[in-house]
């Protein structure tokens, strides 16, 4: 799912609350502008900021990040077991900086798999 189907979302989300920009961006920290830009696709958004714009907005993180037809994403292919616990046993020392960092990073990965160009 791109941006601009989340910003759609989170239009239409504060929309229902009754929440002005303005309102919903003073919730978050945030501003106006700021919000616009989400709302409109024009600036990424972390899984973090979604998850702080669906507890404000009182949703579910799924209603975000969910495809329209009801289904969610594809999952990802079965990778190899072995690297994966590998992988997981690096994650369990991260401290909590480190672990939001990597979370940005694997952001940045999904959206750039999804705004690839088409070959």
């Amino acid at each position: 799912m791109g941006f601009k189907e989340i910003g759609k979302k989170i239009q239409t989300a504060r929309e229902e609350r009754g929440l002005t920009q303005v309102d919903l961006a003073h919730a978050l920290g945030i501003t106006q502008a700021a919000l616009s830009n989400y709302e409109l696709g024009k600036r990424r958004l972390y899984f973090h900021q979604i998850e702080q714009i669906a507890s404000v907005l009182g949703k579910r993180l799924d209603y975000f990040i969910q495809e329209e037809n009801g289904r969610k994403p594809a999952p990802a292919p079965k990778a190899d077991e072995n690297a994966l616990n590998t992988v997981f046993e690096r994650i369990s020392r991260l401290d909590p900086q480190e672990l939001r960092l990597l979370n940005e990073f694997l952001d940045y990965l999904e959206w750039r798999q999804d705004h690839a160009p088409v070959k």
